[in-house]
Parts: C-alpha cells; sequence; structure tokens
C-alpha cells in the first residue's frame, strides 16, 4: 500500500478532523479545569488551581466566564441534577451541593468523600479513586452505602438507569446494573480512559493520552471514529448540549465543541474512498484479544494487518472466516480483506 493510498484509507475509516472542532472558552491553561456539565443555558466547569467553579451561557455568540463560587479547596469533579449543583472537592475531600434556585450560593457539605458523580432515582453515586470503590447517598436521608470496591473510576455516565465508568487504571469502560448489583466489561484497550458520555445513539470517550475521543455507536459499542485533538490536549469532561459535543482541553486550557452531524462525514482529496466501492469490511468482537470474525457472504481466504504507520504487520490465512491475530501487540490496525478495510483493536 502506497503511503498516499494509506493515508486516504486512514482519514476515511477515522475521521481524524482538526477544522470541525471550535474552540469556546480559552485562556485556562493553569486552571486545571477538568470536569463541565450543562442545565439550562449555561455550562458549569471547574478549575481546580484557581479553587472556582465557573459557568458560561453557551447560547452566546461571545459567551463569557463568570465564578459561580470560590471554594477553600479544589474543585475536581461536578454534576447536576434537576436545580441541584454537586461538587467534588480535594484535600480534604467533601461533596457539597447548591440550589441554583437559591439567589444567594451557599454550598452545602453532603459527604466527606469526593469523585464522580451521577443520580439514579433518590441515590448520588461517587466514585473514590484512591479508595477503589464506588458508593451511593440516598438524598433523602444521606446514609451512606458502599456497593462496589477494586475500581478505580474517573468519569461517570448514566444511561437506562444503568451507570457507566471509565478507569484509568484499567483503561477500560465498565457498566454496573443497581438492581442486579454486577459489572460487565464494555470496552477495554483504551488510551487513558478519562471522560465520557452516552445517549441512543452515541458513546464518546475521552482517550486523554492519545489526545483523541473515540465515537462509539450505540447499541453495539462498534468504533466509528476518532476527533483527533493537537498534541498535549488532554481531553477530559465531556457532555452533548443539543446538537453539539463539549469537551475540556485541560492542557490546553480551552473548551471546545464539534457538530455531532460533522462527525458522520469527513472530505478526502480523492473522493473514491467515500463512495460504495470503499465499503468497510465487518468484523467481531471488536475489540478483541485477537481472535476476529469476519461478517461476508463472500469467500474470503486471506487477511493482511498494518499499523498505523502503513506497515503491514501480519498476513494472515482466514480459515472459517476467523482471523488470529493474537501475537499482535495491543493497539488499533487496519485489516484488509479482500479490498475492503476496517479498523481493529487488539487487546
Amino acid at each position: 500500500m502506497n503511503n498516499k493510498l494509506f493515508l486516504l484509507v486512514f482519514l476515511f475509516l477515522t475521521k481524524f478532523s482538526f477544522c470541525q472542532v471550535v474552540d469556546v472558552i480559552t485562556n485556562f491553561n493553569s486552571a486545571g479545569i477538568t470536569n463541565l456539565v450543562h442545565k439550562d443555558n449555561y455550562i458549569y466547569f471547574t478549575a481546580y488551581s484557581h479553587k472556582k467553579v465557573y459557568k458560561f451561557d453557551y447560547t452566546s455568540s461571545t459567551p463569557t466566564v463568570e465564578i459561580v463560587y470560590q471554594f477553600n479547596e479544589n474543585p475536581n469533579f461536578i454534576y447536576t441534577k434537576n436545580n441541584i449543583l454537586f461538587v467534588g472537592v480535594e484535600s480534604p475531600y467533601k461533596t457539597y451541593k447548591i440550589d441554583l434556585n437559591s439567589p444567594n450560593v451557599q454550598p452545602i457539605v453532603l459527604a466527606t468523600i469526593a469523585g464522580p458523580m451521577a443520580q439514579i432515582n433518590n441515590d448520588l453515586y461517587i466514585g473514590q479513586y484512591v479508595a477503589e470503590k464506588i458508593s451511593k447517598i440516598d438524598l433523602s436521608t444521606n446514609v451512606q452505602t458502599d456497593i462496589l470496591t477494586g475500581y478505580k473510576p474517573n468519569f461517570f455516565a448514566i444511561h437506562n438507569n444503568e451507570l457507566y465508568f471509565t478507569s484509568n487504571t484499567a483503561n477500560a469502560l465498565y457498566k454496573y446494573n443497581c438492581g442486579f448489583n454486577n459489572v460487565t466489561s464494555i470496552l477495554s484497550g483504551l488510551n487513558y480512559a478519562s471522560g465520557i458520555v452516552l445517549n441512543n445513539d452515541n458513546l464518546f470517550i475521552c482517550e486523554s493520552s492519545g489526545n483523541t475521543i473515540s465515537y462509539y455507536s450505540n447499541p453495539g459499542f462498534q468504533l466509528e471514529s476518532n476527533i483527533q485533538l493537537p498534541p498535549s490536549s488532554w481531553p477530559n469532561g465531556i457532555t452533548i448540549v443539543n446538537d453539539y459535543l463539549y469537551f475540556i482541553q485541560t492542557v490546553s486550557g480551552k473548551i471546545s465543541k464539534v457538530a455531532l452531524n460533522s462527525l458522520n462525514s469527513v472530505t478526502l482529496a480523492d473522493d473514491s474512498f467515500t463512495k460504495p466501492n470503499a465499503e468497510l469490511v465487518s468484523v467481531y468482537p471488536n475489540p478483541s484479544n485477537g481472535i476476529f470474525t469476519i461478517k461476508s457472504e463472500l469467500e474470503v481466504s486471506n487477511a493482511k494487518i498494518y499499523d498505523l504507520n502503513g506497515n503491514q504487520v501480519l498476513n494472515a490465512p482466514i480459515t472459517n472466516k476467523t482471523i488470529d491475530a493474537g501475537n499482535l501487540s495491543s493497539g488499533t490496525y487496519l485489516l484488509n480483506v479482500n479490498g475492503k478495510t476496517t479498523k481493529i483493536v487488539k487487546i
């Protein structure tokens, strides 16, 4: 595969894009911004070093940052439900709640733990990274209960009353079913898994070390594309607001956005790869520990696998439509079968 052809295929498959990203808030390089949420017309975000929570009106063409509250501790986590803004701080750990309907912002201490947060029914779930557990607090009684141990959670998201959480130590995404009290591993082999947001159609995960946001279809969690950010961006907090994906770039000190509908298209110098003859080969499971099965009504006998630099790393026979890539190192590769190519992840 020549370099130009590989680049075009790679761009088509990953849909990497710099130009689609629009910076909304800048100049927070030293603030340590990590998390954000939205409520009504505002996006709220934490600034660890500033010891402040800020907000801005995302509907404004020229949004202005306002201070919500100046803390004595370092705010690192934020979550909103109904009219309550929850803020988790460090040194020491505390979780505060703020009534956004109150004319005077006065945080009230809810708990002496802090971490990613999400509410299901009347329970507020709080992850504890250092303690390696997830607890819940009954918001009616303030009774705290440990529900899950042995995990170091980074970020939370709720979908269909189930708790999804990332772990940057396991580099994985998990789903916790509160009713059955069980955990399912959804994705693994991520690149420093951090911020997460999902709805009925989309799942987005910030992979901070790779300066990328990975986009998966939901349900099914099939990798669709990546948003590639500049070096040293370090994407973290993330949320969907109307038709846009808003996210924090911690090292760059920015809050940026990208239109969701722009993630389904890409413009290439050679448009031949946007036509039907560039149809992707379908494989499952993906990611996989090395055994990939091809979905095809046609006969397939051989597969070539390339790394992301265009180097062929495997020329493998296909037996019963199955490829054994178990000897490859964990990572992302391009699989070519019968002239059709797709991206695979070996875990």
